[in-house]
């Protein structure tokens, strides 16, 4: 039973060495080599560092040099399979793997008070630093524990007996015995988040690399804790989570139904499950114009995917999966993940790479469980969403949208802001990419959205003619009984038409984001590069004003103040 397949032999890697189809892997892991791992040493991690997520909120300082170790521990290893013939490549990795196991924990200390919590037992921050547990299993310490075990299994005895014993040592220590012992482990375990796929699907493929025997006594607990995170989409395969996380978590479901498949001669296979294809098509849906695609929750503006992981489940859906244009694809440097990158070369299909893409010139899509509205032409591409401010990295953006032109977001969503502390704490809505306020919504009376199950979206229908929702119930308003938000739709251009039942006596105005700046070219028309806004000045008056993002660079609002008595809005977007 070969687990990791072809990628076992070495006639595997002679192609992965030379055949054209791996060229940009090769060129990616090449370079990577040279940047991370030639002539450079290997940096203790620092105290000092680990800690500042504690006092200051931070978790880049400490998070960089650890993502680098295993960024430098995914190349040392590729370039050791491909070119075996030079040992410069497998000392360094044996280099790495020492460092690695020697490190006081896996877990990050963004994680430290939350992975092996409870829903009855959570760590407050100050014991979470002072009793620091070494081996807590979060998303990095499972996935360390997946890259080790398959490092292990395919450089096999080329690795000294040392290093392949502190492996199987370290693996048990950190993941299996704390597995073993906590049941469930921790919130995860019964989640429904990329963390349950990503978590459980690494150390059950870890415990099917290098503890096979416990499989069949584990495989309920695996398979419960995929059931729960398939529970998190509903059955338009929605990821609510976004592009980024689909990418993460559901490769990480495929990673581990594809190694059970095996595991078990067929007799567990995920993939006859109609929920499963379901969520397998939602990326070739998300792109909406080259790599602007939708960024609703914590998603990114620009998407990517991986060309390996599209192949297989073309391959599983031939009939249902779209094959996307390759350069909208990763070749290594976005997501230097080990067991994402094997499989990149591990599944990518010769025959697939050398086809044409699979893809029309107007696409329209609407997800009635997410209330997600896509449309796509030659001219544009559009999103806009219902939806609740109760989501899976919730933003409060019930009726946001976003209109993309020749290859870039004009009218945008931010998506995510910087991951740290404060951002997942009760300060979460005081972000300008998570409140209401860095979003195309209106502002009644001075207020912005409020998060909660309860602000959500009513009457949300979407089709071929159209978009139309009510988003009312996202605002605390006195005299705020319906916001009736609706977009048309022609071939050039999207009408967005807005109609207040507001008896108060608050101002109403409507706000649009973008990234690049506006220009007003003369009253009741707005330049945002190549796109166009014209609205009517008579009813309302603009004013243009940017804010920094928590990312760097700017956010561009405008914000049309509706005249006294005026109940309507409406703009054509071009």
């Amino acid at each position: 039973m070969q687990l990791l397949g072809k990628a076992m032999t070495p006639e595997f890697w002679e192609e992965v060495r030379t055949k054209d189809c791996h060229r940009a892997f090769r060129k990616e892991v090449t370079e990577a080599w040279e940047t991370l791992c030639e002539n450079k040493s290997i940096e203790a991690l620092r105290y000092s560092d680990y800690k500042l997520f504690w006092t200051t909120g931070d978790r880049t300082i400490y998070q960089t040099p650890v993502n680098e170790r295993l960024s430098a521990l995914s190349c040392a290893c590729f370039m050791a399979l491909l070119y075996p013939e030079e040992e410069t490549y497998i000392v360094h990795l044996m280099d790495l793997i020492f460092a690695v196991c020697d490190q006081y924990t896996w877990c990050l200390p963004a994680h430290q008070r939350s992975a092996a919590a409870t829903e009855e037992n959570r760590i407050d921050p100050q014991t979470a630093l002072d009793t620091v547990n070494e081996t807590v299993i979060d998303l990095v310490a499972a996935e360390t524990a997946f890259t080790l075990a398959q490092i292990s299994v395919l450089l096999g005895d080329r690795l000294d007996p040392l290093i392949r014993n502190r492996i199987a040592v370290e693996v048990d220590r950190r993941i299996v015995e704390p597995f073993l012992k906590m049941q469930p482990y921790g919130v995860w375990e019964s989640g429904t988040s990329n963390w349950t796929a990503v978590c459980m699907g690494s150390v059950a493929c870890a415990i099917m690399l290098l503890r096979p025997e416990l499989v069949n006594e584990l495989q309920p607990r695996f398979d419960r804790a995929m059931e729960g995170y398939l529970s998190g989409f509903n059955d338009d395969g929605i990821c609510l989570e976004g592009v980024g996380y689909w990418n993460y978590g559901f490769g990480f479901f495929v990673f581990y139904a594809d190694m059970i498949r095996t595991f078990t001669d067929g007799r567990t296979d995920y993939f006859k499950r109609e929920k499963v294809k379901s969520i397998a098509l939602f990326i070739q849906k998300m792109f909406l114009s080259g790599k602007a695609c939708v960024s609703f929750s914590d998603g990114e503006r620009d998407g990517t995917f991986s060309l390996g992981l599209q192949h297989y489940l073309k391959n599983e859906y031939p009939d249902d999966v779209t094959l996307l244009p390759r350069e909208l694809s990763y070749a290594y440097n976005i997501c230097r993940r080990f067991s994402a990158l094997l499989r990149l070369a591990l599944w990518l299909d010769e025959a697939l790479y050398q086809a044409p893409t699979d893809k029309t010139d107007a696409e329209v899509y609407y997800a009635p469980d997410a209330q997600w509205y896509i449309r796509k032409n030659a001219a544009y591409g559009f999103a806009a969403k219902g939806g609740c401010n109760a989501e899976m990295h919730n933003h409060n953006d019930v009726g946001s949208f976003i209109f993309a032109k020749n290859g870039r977001q004009l009218l945008a969503d931010l998506g995510s802001g910087t991951y740290t502390r404060q951002y997942f704490s009760s300060e979460r809505y005081t972000f300008l990419e998570t409140s209401s306020r860095g979003h195309s919504v209106p502002i009644i009376d001075g207020k912005y959205q409020h998060e909660g199950r309860e602000a959500a979206a009513v009457g949300t229908l979407g089709d071929e003619a159209g978009f139309v929702t009510d988003i009312a119930g996202a605002y605390d308003c006195a005299g705020l009984e319906s916001i009736r938000r609706s977009f048309a739709f022609a071939a050039e251009s999207v009408t967005l038409q807005d109609e207040f039942v507001y008896t108060g006596k608050g101002s109403i105005v409507e706000r649009l984001i973008s990234v690049e700046e506006p220009k007003e070219a003369e009253k009741g028309i707005i330049r945002i590069a190549e796109a166009e806004i014209r609205y009517d000045p008579a009813r309302c008056t603009l004013e243009i004003h940017s804010e920094p993002t928590s990312k760097g660079g700017d956010c561009w609002m405008m914000d049309f103040t509706l005249a006294d008595g005026v109940r309507s809005f409406a703009c054509e977007i071009r």
